[in-house]
């Protein structure tokens, strides 16, 4: 395996989904690691408080999995934001139009035979891993829901298809965090397995850092890792590692 580089300053984003933890049948239904909330803690203390977790998921539920610890973090692609572990949440507004498209969904012939709708408040999902072969019909649904509401936007990510705020994505998020201690200063490195991750690795790479693709497909990403047993080993391999402390 050839492994990423691991900068001496490094500011540490991760995925949830498909990097920490394997996709299950239902977003509820994730197993975490048992030994995970220890890793993500020495790494913590290896990259002096610069690690954030940055997911398409609510940041409750995130908090929920990896409790006791809590993290900086961005949820929903970055309409949540918790810039330090102690700081409140903060939200943007939702836009009226995720009311409309729910609408439009929940009263739509979509649903059901393994077509679920996950209601994020300012994001909508329409998972259809229980029925692989209706994501033609799932992508043509959402594209057909949205046509009229600029607002919003989709993301198609594995085995699902997210309508959010068309004016916020992981990259951003990142680059914000970038802005303020304790990540400003350092180099990212962002490791995600979704196209919902392309724009990070984007940022990562114009700010120099370290993209890192998990699992197959296509990527801007420069380095790549082969599954989550490999994700973990790595990180685990970080927290062994010297690196820096940014005055």
């Amino acid at each position: 395996m050839n492994l990423p580089p691991i900068p001496p300053s490094p500011a540490v984003f991760l995925d949830f989904d498909g990097t920490l933890v394997d996709f299950a049948d239902a977003p509820d239904a994730v197993t975490v690691d048992p030994d995970l909330v220890d890793l993500l803690t020495r790494l913590r203390s290896r990259t002096h408080g610069a690690l954030a977790v940055v997911t398409g998921r609510r940041l409750e539920e995130i908090d929920r999995f990896l409790s006791p610890l809590v993290l900086p973090a961005a949820g929903l692609h970055g309409i949540e934001r918790r810039a330090r572990a102690n700081a409140s949440i903060l939200e943007l507004p939702q836009s009226s139009q995720i009311h409309r498209l729910r609408d439009r969904l929940e009263t739509s012939s979509l649903l059901g035979g393994g077509i679920n709708l996950e209601d994020k408040g300012n994001g909508l999902a329409i998972h259809y891993r229980l029925a692989p072969q209706a994501e033609a019909e799932v992508k043509a649904a959402m594209r057909a829901a949205i046509s009229d509401l600029d607002e919003l936007h989709l993301v198609e990510g594995k085995m699902v298809v997210e309508a959010k705020r068309a004016d916020v994505n992981k990259g951003l998020a990142i680059a914000a965090f970038m802005d303020v201690p304790p990540f400003a200063d350092r180099i990212p490195v962002f490791l995600g397995d979704d196209v919902t991750d392309e724009d990070g690795f984007r940022v990562v790479a114009k700010l120099g850092g370290v993209a890192v693709k998990v699992g197959d497909g296509p990527s801007v990403a420069p380095y790549r890792l082969d599954d989550r047993r490999q994700v973990l080993e790595w990180l685990d391999l970080m927290t062994r590692t010297e690196t820096s402390r940014i005055p």
